[in-house]
């Protein structure tokens, strides 16, 4: 027999034991992409914004409260201003509208073109 011949142990072992992987071998589950990283981050943002927005106007409420002895009504009036704020908040940031102040988008292109065009 010829060296070549030879069957080889070492690689019929890896052979099965390769094979007896595949077969237990469970689907996997989809790697987090990066998209998935970032839309979570988007959301986290989101919600935090609009907490934030209402605990800072409660405690803006709460503090007026206190100082002109009007209690609960500043922390009330106050706590839906927050909603209010925290909505146009997570609106804006929905939108893309977070920009910086001043900024203004183009308005030679994009269906808003023809529309004032037409109205001249």
């Amino acid at each position: 027999m010829d060296e070549h011949e030879k069957p080889d142990p070492l690689r019929e072992l890896g052979e099965r034991l390769d094979k007896a992987r595949r077969a237990q071998q469970r689907p996997e589950r989809a790697a987090p992409s990066e998209d998935t990283g970032s839309a979570l981050a988007f959301g986290m943002r989101v919600g935090l914004e609009l907490v934030v927005a209402i605990v800072v106007a409660v405690l803006i409420g709460w503090a007026l409260d206190h100082w002109l002895g009007t209690r609960p009504w500043g922390t009330i009036g106050f706590f839906f201003l927050g909603v209010a704020a925290g909505m146009v908040n997570v609106y804006r940031t929905v939108r893309g509208l977070g920009m910086a102040v001043g900024y203004r988008r183009d308005r030679t292109s994009g269906p808003e073109t023809k529309r004032d065009e037409d109205e001249d």
